[in-house]
């Protein structure tokens, strides 16, 4: 089977997999033993004819099917409204969505910097106590309280030493905005697919070049980013670890050995093949950062894609539930068909 057929194959799997999980979701929200309206409006503007009002515009008067449908429907016509903030939930989504993709973009670098040299260091001092120390580092990652570490860095770095910030997202000048958002009137193609890489502040600011904006992007988000590489950096050590001693015992390895290749190739070849499982874990990591780290976005009180779900969560609102959870849905699944398909890339001995 070609890759082309893989694709498509894959591709076909989206929709009910996209069903399933918001169908699960729903039920989820569904049964739980609460009033969402009133949560929605709150006490102060609750009276019967509001409630009533929503009730009827949101089919919560009809079965739970009606109610799943009639959300299903808002969302992929684009019509869905946030009845807390009573704005467009996809408007929202999109602006809250780009602050977490430069979250993600810092997370993930500070990932790869921390989990990847650990590992190959591991890997060439096994059994040493540099070895130990990475696998501390790892059990620590997957066993400490995520808020933990978060709440100490904000005392270490900012209540103590002011080395960082932690309020506001940087935003390029009024003029780099409109003119992004002309792109698409002046090149039909192109300038949709611009439009939409500037509509992530920091990339905007880099097209515009602004890059004093791009700077202070870092200075305020080096600090959840930091975080969330410690949190997982550990793990990625161990795997980048394992996977290399496990390539590195394979009978390949032995042969370049007996062949006389240099120890700088050999590790090459080693590094390569070893690789595949790392992919793997870090595709689902950056998918994950993508998701929405809403315990991060929480704490560091960075208005993204995360902190929009909890927000939803607490006031039961179930149509950002829904959105948020079909954007995360396809996420994943995009992550994981890219990730397939770069191991053929990595090793050609994979095929489709």
């Amino acid at each position: 089977m070609g890759l082309a057929s893989f694709i498509a194959r894959r591709i076909l799997t989206f929709i009910p997999t996209l069903i399933g999980v918001l169908l699960i979701t729903y039920l989820i929200a569904y049964a739980i033993p609460a009033d969402p309206v009133r949560a929605w409006v709150g006490e102060k503007l609750m009276n019967p004819e509001t409630l009533e009002q929503i009730k009827t515009k949101y089919k919560f008067n009809a079965p739970w099917y009606e109610q799943f449908m009639f959300l299903i429907q808002q969302l992929l016509t684009g019509q869905l409204e946030d009845p807390v903030r009573h704005r467009n939930v996809f408007t929202e989504l999109t602006s809250r969505f780009a602050v977490t993709v430069e979250l993600a973009i810092v997370g993930f670098m500070f990932l790869v910097i921390i989990g990847l040299p650990l590992g190959i260091i591991a890997a060439i001092k096994k059994d040493s106590p540099v070895d130990f120390a990475v696998r501390v580092l790892a059990l620590l990652g997957s066993s400490l309280p995520s808020f933990v570490l978060y709440y100490f860095l904000i005392l270490v770095l900012f209540v103590h030493t002011r080395t960082t910030y932690l309020a506001g997202i940087p935003m390029p000048s009024g003029k780099c905005i409109s003119d992004l958002a002309a792109l698409p009137q002046s090149v039909p193609v192109l300038g949709n697919v611009a439009s939409a890489i500037g509509s992530v502040p920091m990339f905007g600011a880099m097209m515009c070049g602004e890059w004093s904006v791009v700077a202070d992007t870092f200075k305020r988000l080096y600090l959840p980013g930091l975080a969330l590489g410690l949190l997982n950096g550990g793990f990625i050590a161990r795997i980048v670890r394992n996977s290399l001693l496990d390539s590195l015992s394979a009978e390949f390895i032995l042969y370049a050995k007996a062949r006389g290749l240099r120890k700088l190739s050999v590790w090459k070849h080693a590094l390569r093949n070893a690789m595949v499982p790392v992919v793997t874990v870090l595709g689902l990591n950056f998918g994950g950062l993508l998701s929405g780290a809403i315990i991060a976005e929480t704490v560091f009180n960075i208005p993204g894609l995360g902190r929009y779900m909890y927000d939803a969560i607490m006031r039961l609102n179930f149509p950002v539930i829904i959105a948020c959870t079909f954007l995360i849905a396809v996420i994943y699944i995009v992550v994981n068909l890219v990730v397939d398909i770069l191991y053929a890339v990595i090793d050609p001995r994979i095929r489709y």
